[in-house]
């Protein structure tokens, strides 16, 4: 049906050209448009990834300085005084903890944990810390010793704490220099004898007399010096670490006893000094007191009042002091006490008297608080002393603790500084 075909055709094609046609100029207008809106929503997309991780991987530039009158304030200036090679920074700020009266010891267990002692007119005060000084907490003592005029404090390496009325070669000097007398006198078996704690002295627990001497000292006891009625003839007695029982040493040093080292030296020996017939002598243990091994000194012992130990590696001094605390003689040991030698022929030069410890340094120096309340260095094993001036104050002793040192009474004004090696010292922030 060729006819039929053809018209089918030709109607097909007149339906087509009755239908209009947009023109070619809108059509393409129209791609390009669809093509941006497109790239749009492409782009648009990617930023949104790009700002999601970039803030949670973090800021992608430093954040803008404050406004001028809104900058931090520089810290404050900290003083610090010093001379020779020795420094005391002074208070950092912070608010100092005035208290009514004296500071009279002052015990660190480390670097941070530590305990003050000072009188008033109101009863024996305890205080302590546990910031290495920066910060002060009241702590109470038991009512007993808070009547007495001074005590001991024995810190121990586990930061436990005892406390005693203070003894001749224990006690800080007076102002003249001298040791303040003691209680001495018998001690009564299963009497207290002093007072511990094991909670930074928030309880106490009497610490008694032992009913059978102490066999030997363990590393961490503390020994004490227990007077008797004379000069030079006390013996050691010894504060365990952990049971409250307090002894003498079963075995004693041998040697008329006027004073007993507060640590062990580096190796572990434990030393005491005093006096052998006529000679001032020195006894060291290495076993714990289980025995003992006498050195004879090369000074008379008649006008000993007692003979003080300072340690540092295997370096050992003793210096024999008498009642005013001048120093007839220093001796020096090289080979961990073995052999001792006197530094000079007669006393030191340049040191007026001895106040308190003294502090062998690590650089070979030997560092001391003099009785006219100046530091003064020796570079010769105490032959001769220089006095160390400049901005250091004046100083009132310097004393031996497990942690290091403790000066007191800087400035003439009770203030106190602590020091793990005697050359950097920092002032606590109370007086």
């Amino acid at each position: 049906m060729p006819d039929l075909d053809i018209r089918l055709r030709r109607e097909r094609a007149d339906l087509l050209a009755t239908i209009d046609q947009p023109a070619l100029d809108r059509i393409r207008d129209r791609a390009r448009g669809l093509r941006r809106r497109r790239a749009a929503r492409t782009g648009a997309g990617l930023l949104a990834t790009l700002v999601t991780v970039a803030l949670a991987v973090g800021p992608w530039r430093a954040a803008d300085p404050p406004p001028a009158d809104r900058a931090a304030s520089p810290p404050p200036t900290v003083p610090v005084y010093g001379d020779a090679g020795i420094t005391i920074t002074g208070l950092t700020g912070d608010s100092v903890l005035r208290l009514s009266g004296p500071v009279t010891d002052v015990e660190f267990a480390d670097a941070d944990i530590g305990f003050l002692a000072y009188t008033c007119a109101c009863p024996l005060r305890l205080l302590r810390t546990a910031d290495g000084g920066r910060t002060w907490h009241a702590a109470a003592l038991p009512a007993e010793l808070g009547n007495h005029a001074d005590v001991d404090l024995m810190a121990f390496a586990d930061g436990r704490l005892a406390a005693a009325p203070a003894t001749p070669g224990s006690s800080a000097p007076d102002a003249t220099g001298s040791a303040a007398p003691g209680s001495g006198g018998t001690v009564r078996p299963g009497g207290p004898v002093g007072y511990r704690t094991s909670d930074g002295a928030d309880t106490w627990q009497p610490a008694v007399a032992g009913s059978a001497p102490a066999p030997f000292a363990r590393p961490d006891d503390r020994l004490r010096l227990r007077p008797g009625a004379g000069r030079c003839d006390g013996s050691v007695e010894v504060w365990p670490d952990g049971l409250p029982q307090v002894a003498p040493l079963l075995v004693q040093p041998g040697i008329g006893v006027c004073s007993v080292a507060p640590v062990p030296a580096g190796d572990g020996t434990r030393w005491v000094g005093g006096t052998s017939g006529d000679r001032a002598a020195l006894a060291a243990t290495r076993d714990g007191g289980r025995s003992w091994r006498t050195v004879l000194l090369d000074a008379p012992a008649r006008d000993v009042a007692t003979v003080e130990v300072a340690t540092l590696g295997s370096h050992v001094y003793a210096a024999v002091l008498d009642r005013n605390r001048s120093v007839p003689a220093l001796l020096h040991s090289s080979d961990g006490g073995r052999s001792f030698s006197r530094t000079g022929s007669g006393p030191p030069t340049g040191l007026p008297g001895l106040a308190g410890a003294m502090v062998p340094l690590l650089d070979g120096r030997l560092l001391v608080a003099g009785t006219d309340q100046r530091w003064y260095l020796s570079a010769d094993d105490g032959a001769t002393f220089a006095r160390a001036g400049g901005s250091l104050p004046a100083v009132g002793r310097l004393a031996r603790t497990p942690a290091g040192y403790v000066a007191y009474d800087l400035f003439g004004g009770g203030w106190v500084a602590f020091s793990r090696n005697g050359l950097t010292w920092h002032k606590l922030q109370v007086n």
